[in-house]
């Protein structure tokens, strides 16, 4: 192809001489093929050079393609050195980076995972092995299998949101995106909580402005009903929780407030860690993953999350994302 390309440069360079020429080249016979032989060095030269950093380009992209298939995800190249290919390094670089991100989250998985799902486990086992005496009584066989029942409940939600986190940080775009009433959602969610909060006797009032979003209702759902359910658990009888939503310059901002107990400086570095307990989760209150999840997912919709806490006196998060059609485009 290159080979072509140098001649059809060098005919089309040779009739535009000649035309400047004109027709009567005997005087300028010797100028003529001067010039041709020139021209035709000089595109040769040219496309041996193209030839020699296209062949170049490729063998980078081979050995960069060879160390992935090896399981060296790290392997990165510079388009700034691919001429025509840089399209194609980028694309290079990005499945790189993706294959690294999934390894990445594998191994933390299986790091972080591993531990949580010890203690529930070997509760399970342990319980189960007190089951087998012979001298227990009834008493006492109810309780264990009480305490069998919860443990495997507790872990059954541990690899539910596990597996979730997983899945939401492997993701950049989410489909099945719609325009929805954020408003009723949040609204609908309440209803759903309220017979929780009414047997603790919480006073629960909500202020929403409407708000249409753009974004997938089923993972936005996960959102409010962690935050409401956290308030709820968290607060103790005849406490207080309060839910706002105002719009404001393209903004949608959700804030969930409670009169619970709150948290210290130190919890509220960290409550959006994966695995991070506070004290009232390491009391069996808690996972440690909701609010990790919670802000994967305000994450991906191009908003952000966050806590303001005292101690015995309560707790606001608010949920700051885009309104309609200006949300993030990774937005679920």
């Amino acid at each position: 192809m290159l080979i072509a390309l140098s001649a059809v440069i060098t005919i089309t360079i040779v009739q535009l001489i000649y035309l400047k020429m004109g027709s009567d080249l005997a005087l300028e016979k010797p100028l003529f093929i001067l010039t041709f032989l020139v021209t035709a060095g000089v595109v040769g030269v040219a496309a041996g050079a193209v030839n020699y950093r296209l062949n170049q380009n490729l063998s980078r992209l081979t050995r960069g393609l060879e160390a992935i298939a090896d399981g060296d995800f790290s392997v990165r190249l510079d388009p700034s050195k691919a001429g025509p290919m840089s399209s194609t390094y980028e694309d290079f670089n990005k499945m790189g980076k993706e294959l690294q991100s999934i390894q990445t989250l594998r191994e933390d998985f299986i790091n972080n995972s591993s531990h949580e799902f010890k203690t529930p486990i070997t509760a399970v086992q342990g319980f189960a092995e007190l089951l087998q005496e012979p001298d227990l009584t009834e008493e006492d066989r109810r309780q264990y299998t009480q305490i069998i029942l919860n443990e495997s409940t507790r872990l059954a939600s541990l690899a539910d949101s596990a597996l979730l986190l997983t899945h939401l940080e492997a993701q950049q775009v989410i489909p099945d995106q719609a325009p929805y009433a954020l408003d009723e959602q949040i609204k609908q969610c309440a209803i759903l909580l309220s017979g929780q909060w009414e047997r603790k006797h919480i006073a629960f009032s909500a202020e929403l402005e409407e708000a249409s979003f753009v974004g997938n209702q089923e993972v936005m759902r996960h959102v409010w009903l962690t935050l409401l359910n956290n308030a709820i658990k968290y607060t103790p009888e005849g406490g207080e929780i309060t839910v706002t939503l105002t719009v404001s310059a393209g903004e949608i901002a959700v804030r969930v407030s409670d009169t619970g107990i709150g948290m210290d400086e130190e919890t509220q570095r960290h409550v959006f860690d994966k695995y991070y307990q506070g004290p009232a989760g390491k009391k069996g209150q808690g996972l440690g993953l909701g609010l990790a999840i919670v802000h994967r997912i305000v994450e991906l919709c191009g908003g952000s999350i966050e806590v303001h806490s005292v101690a015995d006196q309560g707790s606001t998060f608010t949920v700051r994302l885009p309104e309609g059609a200006e949300k993030g485009p990774s937005c679920p």
